[in-house]
């Protein structure tokens, strides 16, 4: 279905399921689809809402992006994400909270979004988010990112297999995302994450979070890491994130793409800690 936004952004939207409704926010690739596996499962607790996110898939922007959205520094997009999940929520789940999991930079949507309005929402899942503000050790490193973006967006798309390289992902992962080390990009299968390099991996992970908002929240917040991402950055950051407000971080099954691998005990975990 299409849900028109109050700026007249239109977004592709699937609903499947019944009870309770989960919106399940999307990565890097920006899409509701990647979901496909875990909502069979899922909808058997919950009313599901998954959706393509603005700028990518089937979701269609009717206003050009302002210019400094591509700033590294830059709010306009995350913010607009944000205002995006609390739209659907409002919209499908008017007279009750609802439920919410992100999943890489889907979850700093979802933490935004949890900011905004804590008390629109019953449980919010963060699945191993990336952002990197969390410590003083994450920000160097942000720098250095900021260097291998600007360099990768003038062509050199060797240094993206850099970046994922610096964050450690599990090679499982790689080999899903098409960032396996041992095999030379193809330029033409990298077009489609230029808009996510341009305008979304530093203006998403460099961004700071109302961590005060979350721990006092913190009955409502479950952290989750994968069980084969072991060393992945985003990993380490989620423990930062449980230590800072005061939340345990908790196992899932799978890496960083645990949803698209194992679907089945991805999908019923989630449901044990959304529902306990």
């Amino acid at each position: 279905m299409q849900f028109k936004t109050a700026d007249n952004t239109i977004l592709n939207v699937e609903k499947n399921g019944q009870g309770p409704v989960l919106i399940l926010v999307p990565g890097a690739n920006g899409t509701g689809d990647i979901f496909r596996g875990v909502v069979a499962i899922l909808a058997a607790k919950f009313t599901v809402i998954t959706y393509d996110r603005r700028g990518y898939g089937a979701s269609v922007l009717t206003n050009p992006l302002p210019a400094e959205a591509a700033d590294y520094d830059n709010r306009y997009r995350l913010l607009t994400d944000a205002n995006d999940v609390l739209e659907l929520a409002k919209e499908f789940s008017p007279d009750a909270p609802s439920y919410l999991f992100g999943t890489s930079s889907g979850s700093i949507v979802a933490e935004q979004a949890f900011t905004l309005a804590p008390d629109q929402f019953a449980r919010i899942a963060i699945h191993e988010s990336p952002i990197m503000t969390v410590t003083a050790e994450n920000r160097a490193d942000f720098a250095n990112q900021v260097a291998l973006v600007d360099k990768a967006l003038k062509g050199n798309f060797g240094l993206i297999q850099s970046l994922f390289a610096d964050m450690h992902v599990a090679p499982l992962d790689a080999q899903m995302m098409g960032m396996d080390p041992n095999v030379a990009p193809d330029p033409a299968k990298l077009q489609p994450m230029l808009y996510w390099l341009k305008y979304e991996v530093l203006q998403y992970t460099g961004q700071t979070i109302d961590w005060q908002i979350f721990a006092d929240n913190r009955e409502k917040v479950v952290l989750l890491n994968g069980t084969d991402s072991i060393g992945f950055l985003p990993q380490a950051i989620t423990h930062a994130i449980g230590e800072t407000i005061g939340v345990p971080v908790q196992a899932i099954p799978g890496a960083h793409l645990g949803y698209a691998q194992k679907p089945i005990e991805f999908a019923t975990t989630l449901i044990a800690v959304l529902t306990k």
